[in-house]
């Protein structure tokens, strides 16, 4: 149940890497950009939050009407 998104989330990450590699970048200074770099500082922290919050919200309502069996997408039909 839970291999399908580790093998997404490890292909993704091996393609990035390769991605970066034939640009002509470097491969681990990326994925610290992209992993480290936003946990670093108060302020970084505060962006990754700021970012997150509303996607979680939005979220939580989708996941609440989905649970209710409730769905509107605004279409006529």
């Amino acid at each position: 149940a839970y291999a399908s998104p580790l093998i997404a989330l490890a292909l993704t990450m091996v393609f990035g890497l390769l991605l970066f590699a034939l640009l002509g970048k470097d491969p681990v200074a990326g994925l610290r950009v992209f992993l480290v770099e936003p946990l670093v500082s108060k302020r970084a922290i505060g962006e990754v939050l700021l970012k997150t919050v509303p996607l979680v919200l939005c979220a939580l309502g989708l996941s609440v009407c989905y649970r209710a069996n409730v769905w509107n997408i605004g279409a006529e039909g």
